[in-house]
């Protein structure tokens, strides 16, 4: 991850050289009535379908007026340099609101599996920590339309397991409780095709 300032004037200013905005949005995350920015940034030499991106949250400051850098990831957005998946944005989304922000991320194979998911990852701002709170995962086999989903709150320790398929309503659930519950912040997180919050 390229090295980032820790304030700035603008938030253009805390975009390092070679990156882009991809998205911008804006929420009162730390709720003091002031305007915070979260961008999504993509490296713009970047040709391939899956480019390198980088999650950035920046508060708002009073005197003088700017963003204090508070965190950033540049592996929860996956990349894919083997061209084999789709863009995780194609389907994706980012979603603010007071408090925390929610991504959502595609896993759509172009060839060589009939697997396709759909993740979701939800933050909120605990004492400085952009804090994994939420994961939900949706799986469906494109063959047999056969579904599996995951969903895992890390607040409570929750965990439900849903298996079905997609052409009945048929769904059989089992709940459990994490084992391992660590807290972690947004820069501990890995790529979000892989990250296995049971483990």
């Amino acid at each position: 991850m390229p090295k980032l300032p820790a304030a700035a004037a603008t938030a253009e200013s805390l975009v390092p050289a070679g990156w882009a905005i991809e998205q911008r949005h804006h929420a009162d995350f730390n709720r003091d009535g002031r305007a915070d920015v979260l961008l999504l940034l993509r490296q713009a030499s970047a040709a391939d379908t899956t480019p390198p991106r980088m999650l950035l949250v920046a508060l708002a400051t009073g005197r003088p007026p700017g963003y204090a850098l508070s965190a950033a990831n540049a592996r929860l957005v996956p990349r894919d340099a083997s061209g084999t998946l789709e863009d995780p944005m194609a389907d994706g989304e980012i979603t603010v609101r007071p408090g925390g922000f929610d991504l959502k991320l595609g896993m759509m194979p172009g060839t060589g599996s009939y697997l396709a998911a759909t993740m979701r990852y939800r933050f909120r701002l605990e004492r400085g920590c952009f804090r994994l709170i939420g994961y939900e995962r949706a799986e469906t086999h494109r063959g047999t339309l056969d579904t599996r989903d995951l969903s895992v709150n890390f607040l409570t320790g929750t965990v439900i397991h849903t298996t079905g398929n997609a052409q009945s309503n048929a769904r059989q659930k089992k709940r459990e409780r994490l084992a391992a519950n660590p807290r972690r912040c947004l820069a501990d997180v890995g790529s979000g095709w892989t990250f296995d919050p049971l483990g």
